[in-house]
């Protein structure tokens, strides 16, 4: 059976995706069409009880334009910076926590 050209389009738009991805994508690029197949996801890491957090970016394969990468924790977004300093901040509150000379909780 020939190949429409629906299906080629997909094929190739996925082709292009695949060459652009990222490193740490883990999206199999060419099931959608459109931008919603220029998005990149990294595989999620769990932080706690319904919250993860992973990378996104997109990029458009016929013009290479990118947006990101961000890092989506739950609902919100975060610059790679304002990510960088969200871990800091969660290092050094762990850091005065341990710290304090009380037990740690378990």
């Amino acid at each position: 059976m020939p190949e429409s050209t629906d299906d080629r389009s997909l094929r190739d738009s996925g082709t292009l995706l695949r060459a652009a991805c990222p490193a740490w994508c883990a999206t199999g690029h060419g099931v959608h069409l459109g931008e919603e197949d220029w998005v990149h996801l990294s595989e999620p890491v769990t932080l706690t009880d319904g919250v993860s957090a992973q990378l996104c970016m997109t990029i458009d394969p016929s013009a290479t334009i990118e947006d990101g990468p961000y890092v989506v924790i739950g609902t919100s977004e975060y610059s790679l910076l304002e990510a960088n300093a969200l871990g800091a901040s969660l290092m050094a509150l762990a850091a005065t926590g341990a710290g304090s000379g009380h037990s740690p909780a378990i």
